[in-house]
């Protein structure tokens, strides 16, 4: 096992499940574990450079994450959602960056998305990237164990559920912590908001 991350394009498309690739990895079928890497690598990633707030932690981690996923390869439990092990792993060493660090870092606006729909006017897309700015020093101000749960709903996408079981917390917790945290969200743009509604 390498520790390298995949950056090649493959040439077709593994066909395999999830749970079919770390059982072939299990075996020893070190193309089982590139194919895994390719897979969830870019969600990983997304997911540390926000939690972390930098590219290069976001690297570092990223690759101890997957090296971890290797070394740990024959704890997984096939009824488990691969995708879920993985983040669970990754946010557990992000908090652990935290906790040595002791403090949260702020998102450098250079890697905010800021996807843009066709031709607009200068100034308001000057004004586009001032809110999403004001959103993300916002997101950055929320309390970790807001901010964590917000990010893995707001930005991946990911169900209540899979939260609760990355987490490892309550069904109930993942729900109240979101909406806290989009209360304080609101609370903390409110004047942003009065300017652009």
């Amino acid at each position: 096992m390498t520790g390298r991350i995949i950056t090649a394009k493959r040439t077709q498309k593994d066909s395999r499940s999830d749970s079919e690739l770390m059982i072939d990895l299990c075996k020893g079928d070190e193309d089982a574990f590139s194919e895994v890497i390719r897979r969830f690598q870019a969600p990983i990633y997304s997911l540390l450079i926000r939690m972390l707030g930098n590219e290069e932690d976001a690297q570092e981690m990223l690759q101890l994450t997957f090296c971890r996923v290797y070394r740990y390869k024959d704890k997984f439990d096939t009824e488990r959602k691969l995708v879920n092990w993985i983040f669970t792993i990754a946010s557990n060493l992000a908090k652990k960056e935290w906790r040595r660090r002791s403090r949260w870092i702020n998102v450098p606006l250079e890697h905010v998305n800021l996807a843009s729909s066709g031709k607009t006017a200068p100034h308001y897309n000057a004004g586009r990237v001032e809110l999403k700015a004001s959103i993300e020093e916002a997101v950055n101000r929320l309390a970790p164990h807001y901010r964590e749960p917000f990010i893995l709903r707001e930005q991946e996408q990911m169900s209540y559920e899979d939260i609760s079981d990355i987490l490892n917390i309550r069904l109930g917790t993942v729900k109240s912590r979101i909406n806290r945290a989009r209360a304080k969200l609101r609370e903390l743009l409110d004047e942003v908001w009065e300017e652009w509604k």
